[in-house]
């Protein structure tokens, strides 16, 4: 047992003392916020949608990307049960009937873009063909790792128009 005792404080000092060097490197959270432009497609039109895709222009080139378009749905709250500290509480989620999608844009740059979106029905005829120029929003990416970033956020209506987020 004598033999033992030495062999486990020196395994345990040589852990404590890894333990304490730092390598310099920046410890990163497994969330970020990528460069690109949402979009959500109102219940009338989505229904109709069988592809989409969103054309981005900066700067002098343009870049086309596909947007697979997801069912929307909305947090509904079904209320509580009593009250107190003890409550318990639910929701539920609904569908909406809307699509959305997203379409990363690693190099979009901070300014105004030109944005158009194309949905096209079964048979190839276009539902919405439209170009809005789109100022994107700076958003914070979490973490030591993060940082700012552009992202635009779009909607096409009812009536087909395609529309900027605020």
């Amino acid at each position: 047992m004598p033999r033992i005792r030495p062999l486990l404080v020196a395994t345990l000092t040589l852990t404590a003392l890894a333990g304490c060097t730092r390598t310099g490197e920046k410890t990163c959270d497994l969330i970020d916020t990528p460069k690109g432009i949402g979009i959500t497609v109102d219940a009338t039109i989505a229904e109709r949608v069988d592809t989409a895709e969103m054309t981005v222009c900066w700067d002098g080139s343009c870049q086309t990307q596909p947007v697979a378009l997801r069912k929307s749905s909305r947090t509904v709250d079904d209320g509580c049960i009593e009250s107190g500290p003890d409550t318990v509480c639910a929701a539920r989620e609904e569908p909406t009937g809307e699509e959305a999608g997203f379409v990363r844009l690693p190099d979009m740059p901070p300014g105004p873009v030109d944005v158009t979106v194309a949905l096209a029905d079964l048979t190839g005829s276009r539902i919405v063909n439209e170009t809005l120029t789109l100022d994107p929003k700076m958003v914070d990416s979490p973490g030591e790792c993060g940082g700012i970033r552009p992202q635009g956020q779009i909607t096409v209506s009812a009536d087909g128009k395609v529309r900027a987020v605020d």
